[in-house]
């Protein structure tokens, strides 16, 4: 089956995905802080920007211009695409702290936040191709698992039935229901994580693909570094390379 793909806006990782993220369906980016969900996303939304898409960022955990100074940091200027409407961004943060100071004034609690999530995603513009939702976390807060998988279910069924190609980044909760249960309603996730390397002792980013439907992925764990230019893969551990380190250990 031949599906239409959008770069990701990292070349290795276009590569490995067959040409891109595959378009109109809603993708899962899952890790802990500092794992680099954020800038994965910021790759795609500049890539997207500048191939000429409209794109919506929604802000649920940084102010507009944190991710703004962010992004620059990593040499992507949105503040152009802001001015010509290419970038749309939504004060989500800004909107949930100051009814958080209005609660806490009037003395309600601030449970309510998070009911309009589906509201927002509604008035989302019909010219708009990608969508970036970060992160899930401040729903997944507010919400038993089941109201969180009602609310998310809704969320990916309006914007596929919009034909955007979402990502949605989220974190990993103690007991890993909320995002196990995103993971079974997208179309595709990608996890990040940060570990140890035994032999060095120093810290290592990975990526994993665990599903990506319609897409002939290899299930071997990637190396990736954070640069001054961004995230750049280094290589798939191949078992040979397993085997030639123990190998130099043992002898």
């Amino acid at each position: 089956m031949h599906i239409k793909r959008i770069p990701t806006g990292i070349a290795e990782l276009d590569q490995i995905l067959e040409g891109g993220y595959p378009a109109g369906h809603g993708l899962l980016v899952r890790g802990p802080p500092g794992a680099g969900k954020t800038i994965l996303a910021t790759h795609f939304l500049h890539r997207s920007c500048r191939d000429g898409k409209r794109c919506m960022l929604m802000l649920t955990h940084v102010n507009v211009e944190s991710f703004l100074e962010q992004a620059e940091n990593i040499g992507f200027d949105f503040r152009k695409c802001i001015e010509n409407g290419k970038l749309l961004i939504t004060k989500s943060f800004e909107i949930r702290t100051n009814k958080i100071h209005n609660a806490s004034r009037l003395g309600s609690g601030i449970g309510f936040l998070e009911k309009d999530c589906v509201e927002s995603v509604l008035e989302i513009p019909d010219d708009v191709e990608v969508v970036v939702i970060d992160n899930l976390d401040m729903l997944s807060l507010y919400h038993t698992v089941e109201e969180f998988a009602d609310k998310f279910f809704t969320i990916n069924d309006i914007l596929s039935n919009k034909k955007c190609t979402s990502l949605f980044l989220i974190g990993q909760d103690g007991s890993g229901e909320k995002d196990s249960i995103a993971e079974h309603i997208v179309f595709g996730s990608i996890n990040l994580y940060v570990n140890r390397d035994e032999r060095t002792g120093k810290g290592l980013r990975q990526l994993y693909i665990p599903k990506m439907r319609c897409t002939n992925i290899s299930l071997e764990p990637m190396s990736f570094r954070i640069t001054p230019m961004g995230i750049k893969i280094e290589k798939i551990f191949q078992r040979d390379e397993v085997l030639r380190g123990v190998l130099d250990i043992t002898v």
